[in-house]
């Protein structure tokens, strides 16, 4: 198990809305759609607060490729 695993997280009372106001939601959101912070707050954004709408966005968006 990784450290987060131990910590009791909130779950949002509405899973079906992302409010990007509150920490712990985005915390939560970012965790749950394995995306970070910035392309949360931008796919609430430009698709609305809605999960499916922001889980279709981040498929259609996907993060630009890191070359090393």
């Amino acid at each position: 198990m990784k450290n987060r695993d131990y910590i009791q997280r909130r779950v949002p009372a509405d899973l079906s809305r992302i409010d990007v106001r509150e920490q712990w939601q985005i915390t939560f959101w970012t965790l749950e759609l394995r995306t970070t912070q910035e392309r949360l707050t931008r796919a609430v954004r430009e698709a609305g607060p809605e999960a499916d709408r922001v889980r279709a966005w981040l498929e259609k968006n996907p993060p630009p490729r890191t070359t090393y």
